[in-house]
């Protein structure tokens, strides 16, 4: 299994590029099922994943993201 550290340089070196292909997308997922479930950057890097391959669909396929609504309290 591979550190937060070692998955988060993975990924830094992985997006460095402004271009994103379907192999970076693919690898980008299996560093993510490295970490564990409970890790806050396995969090964060599936919600970036998820912006990262919403942003690739055509304009007329995307969905946009719904804003989270906050309870009155």
């Amino acid at each position: 299994m591979l550190t937060e550290r070692e998955v988060s340089r993975q990924w830094r070196e992985l997006f460095q590029s402004a271009t994103t292909n379907d192999g970076a997308l693919v690898k980008a997922s299996e560093l993510i099922d490295a970490l564990p479930a409970t890790s806050p950057l396995r969090q964060r890097y599936a919600s970036e994943l998820a912006d990262l391959q919403r942003m690739r669909l055509p304009p007329s396929e995307r969905v946009e993201k719904r804003p989270k609504r906050r309870t009155a309290g």
